[in-house]
């Protein structure tokens, strides 16, 4: 079998501290072509953000010989006659063949993975298989396995893997972490400011908040790095507690600060800004306090914003603490501050088999020692955040997930653009399949394009 790159995918599964976001599948099926049955084996690696992996093992009916295909993952909603999504059922294609034994001349079949929300766990769960060419063909067999901890061995991965591909040798590759005196010395500063106690998003705000405290610290954890984590919610929600917060940050030169808001965001029509204005006020008010034109004329007033700051200055704030690296993004729109937040169906979820973090990745990421600075938010200038109340913010969420999937070993010499960009075009394609408003028409499709700049240097 020859030799194939494979080191993003490798080391997936659990060791100790693990994330959540990739799941792996082991499948049995077969086909009944022609009165000729074909039995397949299947290994699926699937990632929450809707990509992944499938290899296909078969003997070939016309010589008997051993074929071993592997296949990238497409995966969608069916839809009604009305263009609306099943989002009880998940489709998952394989797609762009390779021949990694054998050639094409194997009489394969291209499956069609059928997957059903449980509701019982909340999960995604394979269900069923049939032929994706359209020939009419069900599997006359199907089971299927989730692959978690100690069924990932080496029988398994021999499969579909030779030992001499990278992710073969790399998941039994011992795990060492190994950091320098002044690494061991960083702490990690989060401060994270959340409406939570808003009518509309409050518990979307909520989910946001949990998700960033829950991510760093197994982050922190991992490292053996001091996490020093910060709230702002509920009630004590103001600007007055942010800015109290703000100063309260010290960090040294070597030390990391995250600031993470969820919330609600505004633009001022007269005074345009890049990034939103956050809303720091955890009831309803008047709109004269955030932004209204005719109150707004005098210059006197156009600085004095009463329950409000802006993500930028925010961020150039902290940028002068001078800490290595600063990370700060906001969640929220930034329309009209009285706009109604876009609501989505959250994203299939099927239950994930750990992954291995990667200490390199994780460094490159966190502990450079080139001084950069990070500034990002969910959408651009006019444009609405999507969000579900008993999920969260889907920017909060494509971003967890891609940067759980850069700090893991499915992926190799990771970057901020990198991780940037992968939350921004998942949000997008997200984003294209919600509506902001009724009737449910190609008119009132969200747009929502996340922007985000990086600064190296102090």
């Amino acid at each position: 079998m020859k030799t194939v790159n494979y080191l993003f995918v490798a080391t997936l599964i659990l060791v100790s501290t693990s994330v959540r976001g990739q799941s792996i599948y082991n499948f049995q099926y077969s086909f009944i072509n022609q009165n000729t049955s074909t039995a397949y084996h299947a290994f699926m690696l699937r990632n929450v953000d809707g990509s992944g992996l499938i290899r296909i093992r078969f003997q070939s009916s016309e010589n008997a010989f051993d074929v071993l295909i592997e296949a990238d993952v497409n995966e969608q909603y069916p839809t009604d006659v009305n263009g609306m999504q099943d989002t009880n059922t998940l489709l998952i294609s394989a797609i762009n063949p390779r021949f990694i034994m054998g050639d094409n001349k194997s009489n394969y079949t291209t499956p069609f993975f059928i997957f059903k929300y449980n509701p019982g766990n909340d999960f995604f769960e394979p269900s069923g298989i049939t032929d994706a060419n359209e020939n009419n063909l069900s599997a006359n067999t199907f089971t299927w396995q989730l692959m978690e901890g100690a069924a990932m061995n080496k029988e398994f991965i021999s499969q579909y893997f030779s030992e001499d591909e990278d992710f073969y040798s790399s998941f039994f590759k011992p795990v060492t972490r190994s950091l320098s005196p002044v690494e061991k010395n960083v702490k990690f500063y989060l401060l994270v400011v959340a409406d939570t106690l808003d009518k509309e998003i409050g518990a979307s705000c909520n989910k946001d908040m949990q998700r960033a405290l829950q991510t760093f610290r197994d982050l922190t954890d991992y490292l053996g790095i001091k996490f020093l984590p910060i709230t702002v919610c509920g009630n004590t929600y103001s600007k007055e507690n942010v800015q109290a917060a703000l100063n309260s940050l010290k960090p040294g030169p070597d030390d990391i600060v995250v600031f993470y808001y969820s919330g609600h965001g505004f633009r001022i029509p007269e005074k345009p800004r890049e990034f939103p204005n956050i809303k720091l006020k955890n009831f309803r008010n008047l709109r004269e306090n955030f932004r209204d034109s005719t109150a707004w004329i005098k210059k006197d007033r156009l600085d004095n914003i009463t329950y409000s700051m802006n993500m930028e200055d925010i961020f150039n704030s902290i940028r002068k603490k001078g800490a290595r690296f600063n990370l700060v993004i906001s969640d929220c729109c930034d329309d009209d501050i009285f706009s109604v937040n876009a609501t989505g169906t959250k994203p299939g979820q099927t239950k994930g088999s750990g992954v291995q973090w990667s200490e390199d990745n994780i460094r490159m990421l966190f502990l450079d020692k080139n001084p950069m600075s990070v500034l990002a938010t969910a959408a651009k200038q006019g444009q609405r955040a999507s969000s579900n109340n008993n999920f969260g913010g889907f920017f909060s969420y494509f971003f967890k997930i891609s940067l759980e999937n850069y700090c893991s070993k499915i992926k190799n010499g990771p970057t901020w653009d990198q991780i940037m960009q992968d939350a921004s075009a998942q949000t997008i394609n997200k984003a294209n399949h919600t509506y902001c408003d009724k009737p449910y028409i190609p008119a009132n499709i969200c747009k929502q394009e996340p922007i985000y700049k990086i600064i190296f240097g102090r």
